[in-house]
């Protein structure tokens, strides 16, 4: 694996040693965390550049964007340590298989491994880990917690597998899989200072939860050489590695790294970059056993990677009775979260009754699309705009929220809304239906603005909707005990 490193990228890295370190040291962070900010940003550059240039002046180039980052990651560590009791970690000797701590003056503690709530998962990914970017379609996420404390040390998402390559990759081994029994673990972060073995035993239990509740039989996951990492924690893990990836490097216009799921304009990379390190593990003894016999690496095509294919959804009718039942199924939940924490500023005074949906659609909407990810590997559009409903006594549905699957120039776009009864001319709960269809009726609606479940986090529904996602988890703890 050491041959996937750059030669030129890592010269250069060797040679700003001494600027990162101080730069590292002015920021307040390790000099780990500004190099791979540095090597992030890196591909900005051409080739020509990186080889022909001095280091110092391939530096200057990217040093602004990786030292604002380190520095954003700086603002929210300190923060984080504190949440996490991470000062208890001073001199522990050693972690053990059964989470306890052990320390040179013989005090010891246990570590603690639980799912993580959707807020402080959102801290994680935004602000704490390297990328900046939160995936919004995660589906677990696990952590290590010292007693008492509300950040993990760990922690380790999970979000179904919705591209092409990554199942072309499995089968191309011979394997035979569902993209509805496979885990992509996103996302891995852990506070400085931690012991090394920390990481994979939260892979470990977290593996151990996904067999345990029946989430997947394969966990998939890659890493980075081309930033420096070597992917140790998989491997002691039992990851097993089987393809060679394209990585799309995209700048915005300040120069800062984007991941390729975000929308809006941005700048590919110019630097021809090593490949990721696709990595497989069996969640089950059947596909341990499957994923024991692979001995070779597949190339995933970059032609094949850049295309983004997704993969196929799951069929559903949304216009079944079965369907209907379970829209409705999700309404009735939903209304049990809202509060004043979900619904829109300008319902909050006065305050609307419990179970009133009149400002709650933001976070309904926000959640279906989700729901529609995870569940059908469906693209929904989460829609901002007016129901009209065609009736002079009636009023219409200004500043609505609600989902829609399929192009938007489409008249035959299918419409979710799970609350349009926000209009006394609605009586159910719910509206379905193609966007033609709806028309004929009377409820045309008309959309402002949409955006992909990719792009939610960075909206101002985002901080509302994780409250609604807190209050389901509180909800759903008490039944997954034991």
């Amino acid at each position: 694996m050491d041959g996937l490193r750059d030669p030129d990228v890592e010269t250069f890295v060797g040679a700003m040693g001494t600027r990162m370190r101080a730069d590292a040291e002015t920021v307040g962070v390790g000099l780990r965390t500004l190099e791979i900010q540095v090597r992030l940003h890196l591909p900005r550059l051409s080739r020509p550049a990186v080889a022909g240039w001095s280091p110092d002046k391939v530096y200057e180039e990217i040093r602004l964007q990786a030292v604002v980052r380190a520095a954003q990651v700086r603002q929210s560590a300190e923060d984080a340590a504190h949440q996490a009791h991470a000062s208890v970690l001073l001199n522990v000797n050693k972690a053990h298989r059964d989470l306890s701590l052990s320390f040179g003056d013989g005090y010891r503690t246990r570590l603690r491994f639980a799912e993580v709530r959707p807020s402080v998962g959102h801290l994680v990914q935004s602000r704490l880990h390297y990328l900046h970017s939160e995936r919004a379609d995660t589906v677990l996420q696990f952590g290590l917690f010292l007693p008492g404390a509300t950040m993990p040390i760990t922690y380790a998402a999970f979000s179904r597998c919705d591209r092409q390559y990554v199942m072309d990759a499995l089968t191309g081994h011979g394997l035979d899989v569902n993209p509805d029994r496979m885990m992509v673990l996103t996302r891995m972060h852990g506070l400085a200072g931690i012991p090394a073995n920390l990481m994979s035993l939260t892979i470990a239990h977290a593996v151990r939860e996904i067999r345990a509740v029946n989430a997947g039989d394969y966990v998939i996951t890659a890493y980075n050489p081309m930033l420096g990492f070597g992917g140790t924690s998989f491997l002691a893990s039992g990851f097993r590695p089987i393809a060679l990836s394209p990585v799309a490097y995209r700048y915005d216009d300040k120069g800062l790294f984007q991941t390729r799921r975000i929308a809006g304009a941005s700048v590919p990379q110019l630097l021809d970059t090593p490949d990721n390190v696709l990595m497989v593990l069996g969640a089950t003894s059947a596909a341990k056993r499957s994923v024991a016999g692979i001995e070779s690496l597949i190339r995933v095509p970059r032609r094949t990677h850049s295309g983004g294919d997704h993969v196929r959804p799951v069929p559903a009718d949304f216009t079944s009775p079965e369907w209907r039942d379970r829209l409705l199924g999700y309404r009735r939940l939903l209304e049990s979260c809202w509060s004043d924490r979900t619904v829109h500023p300008r319902y909050q005074e006065p305050p609307v009754a419990a179970g009133d949906p009149r400002g709650q659609c933001g976070v309904t909407s926000v959640w279906l699309a989700r729901r529609l990810r995870t569940d059908l590997l469906l693209e929904p559009v989460y829609c901002y705009g007016r129901l009209r409903v065609g009736r002079d006594d009636a009023e219409d549905v200004s500043h609505h929220c609600w989902v829609e699957i399929g192009p938007a120039d489409d008249p035959r776009r299918f419409v979710i809304d799970l609350t349009g009864d926000q209009s006394d001319a609605v009586r159910e709960p719910i509206i379905l239906g193609e966007h033609r269809t709806l028309a004929d009726r009377g409820l045309r609606y008309e959309t402002a603005a949409s955006l992909r479940l990719d792009e939610l986090p960075k909206d101002r529904v985002w901080p509302r909707f994780l409250a609604l996602d807190d209050r389901l988890r509180d909800l759903e703890e008490p039944r997954r005990q034991p």
